[in-house]
């Protein structure tokens, strides 16, 4: 059976993590179960697991257990997260201080359960991601690096406070990075167009009614869907519709000062570490790697890249989706307006794919005005979302090309498939050639 991740449970109480490890299965995650600190610390290592969930291991404090992992070169960058029957200002200050990944409460529904999950599994893809490029960059006498440490986005952090009650959210968060401070969601849209900021807390009196829909605009946006949110809200929100249209956290009025501390400079660290995995990515794009026309990944390094990301996704059952992207009427503008302007608009096309896509996906030339693009651990059909927001970015973008003193459009074929069993490179990238529209 595909899944969506691996994840460890590390309790001692088995009739909890059973009960955890069967709503995980129900969401598409693959779970193992460990009892304490010794078969705990083992599977972390034989497996190296995509997330860590850490409950009361036999013998010792969950917090010291996931303390110990970080600590651990060969684990530190596994996401670990606590979770507790009650969670409190306490618990969640001390995991803060131990650099640990989240708290959880036990009780919470399926769809905060799924919702706070999901960007940690994706920073487990991005560690990943970047320990195969640095594979693949090997192979093409580049020595990239392979891994990121927790404390390599440690630069002083952007706080965006949204709302009409922020005094008591500015003095719990003082110290916690450089806040700026808007009182309307319009405002709110504008400011996070100029800037980049590791978090933004969501604080209203009266919620207005628009509060969901700008979260889900946020997420829907290709610069901003990373960006952390964190909804203060009345016991009249509906938690679940509110993870479901894109809040990082909902935390319920009265708020606890050392929970709301924790929760936002917890995420303003995980936003910084994938700045910092974005930017190590860049070391295998290098001449060597790079298409000379385009600027994005060239065809051996794709090949190559691919070929092992297949391997993976077959022997441990993940996901691995690809898209391809093609502009026939390039040769059309080649004709008409000359080599140098079909170059530019290629050029054009491929950054602004590449800008459409999160990090850890990877775009590369692979034939004449043809763009392959790969999702790790991403199902189809979640590929297939991106494949057709980005297609209709590009359709309707009027593109400016050197010396052609008119708008120039692009005409988009796409098509999309992913791994089977039985394919090797040619056969997946035909397939999904094949399913161009």
């Amino acid at each position: 059976m595909i899944r969506l991740a691996n994840v460890l449970i590390v309790d001692g109480n088995q009739a909890r993590a059973a009960s955890l490890r069967d709503r995980l299965s129900r969401g598409g995650y693959h779970a193992g179960l460990a009892e304490g600190f010794a078969d705990g610390t083992q599977s972390a290592h034989a497996e190296h697991p995509d997330l860590i969930l850490v409950g009361e291991p036999t013998g010792v404090d969950p917090v010291a257990f996931g303390l110990g992992l970080k600590k651990d070169p060969a684990t530190s960058d596994i996401p670990v997260v606590v979770y507790a029957d009650r969670p409190n200002s306490e618990l969640c200050l001390r995991v803060l201080d131990a650099d640990l990944d989240d708290v959880f409460a036990f009780g919470c529904d399926d769809m905060e359960l799924y919702a706070r999950m999901r960007p940690l599994v994706r920073l487990a893809t991005m560690h990943a991601e970047l320990r195969h490029r640095a594979e693949t960059a090997q192979k093409f006498g580049i020595d990239a690096r392979d891994r990121v440490s927790e404390t390599s986005g440690s630069n002083q952090a952007a706080i965006l406070i949204i709302g009409d009650d922020i005094e008591t959210v500015r003095a719990i968060l003082a110290d916690a990075g450089e806040i700026s401070v808007v009182s309307t969601l319009y405002e709110a849209e504008e400011t996070l167009t100029k800037r980049n900021f590791d978090a933004a807390v969501l604080s209203f009196a009266e919620e207005p009614e628009g509060i969901l829909g700008f979260c889900t605009q946020v997420r829907n946006n290709p610069r901003l869907f990373n960006l952390p949110m964190i909804l203060l809200s009345g016991m009249a929100t509906d938690t679940s519709e509110a993870y479901r249209r894109g809040a990082t956290r909902v935390l319920h009025r009265p708020i606890e000062a050392g929970i709301l501390r924790a929760a936002v400079i917890t995420l303003e660290r995980r936003q910084q570490l994938r700045w910092a995995i974005r930017s190590a990515m860049n070391d295998s794009l290098q001449e060597s790697t790079r298409d000379s026309l385009t600027g994005v990944y060239g065809r051996a390094f794709l090949e190559s890249y691919l070929s092992s990301r297949l391997d993976v996704a077959k022997s441990q059952n993940r996901h691995l989706a690809v898209i391809v992207f093609s502009a026939p009427n390039i040769d059309e503008v080649r004709r008409q307006f000359g080599v140098d302007a079909a170059l530019h608009l290629t050029q054009q096309l491929g950054q602004w794919i590449t800008g459409l896509l999160r990090a850890e996906d990877i775009t590369a030339a692979y034939k004449p005005n043809e763009f392959c693009v790969v999702l790790p651990d991403t199902p189809l059909v979640e590929a297939e979302v991106v494949m057709h927001r980005i297609a209709g970015v590009l359709a309707y973008t009027d593109f400016a090309v050197r010396d052609v003193y008119q708008p120039v459009k692009v005409w988009v074929q796409v098509g999309s498939t992913d791994v089977r069993e039985d394919d090797d490179l040619e056969s997946l990238l035909a397939r999904a050639r094949r399913s161009q529209d």
